[in-house]
């Protein structure tokens, strides 16, 4: 398992290209980790990936899965996001 906040700045890292090499695979792979375990801003960021098509085939439902999920939490960046996808 692992440290979940940990596991999404690693992943934030990896997505935004900062001190590393940007490899939204990667990104993807840390922020499902915290995702799996419950991290909101994991959940959020793994819903962006599925919305934008970053590291992973775009699929608008998995992005509100997943932003549903931050948004249950009473994550705003989640609740937002989830918003969006109704417009």
């Amino acid at each position: 398992q692992g440290h979940a906040g940990g596991q999404t700045n690693l992943g934030t890292m990896y997505d935004n290209g900062h001190g590393v090499a940007q490899d939204y695979g990667k990104a993807v792979e840390w922020y499902r980790k915290a995702a799996d375990q419950g991290h909101a801003g994991g959940q959020s960021n793994l819903g962006t990936m599925y919305d934008n098509g970053h590291g992973v085939a775009q699929d608008y439902g998995k992005a509100v899965e997943w932003f549903r999920k931050a948004a249950d939490q009473g994550h705003a960046g989640g609740q937002t996001n989830l918003g969006t996808m109704y417009d």
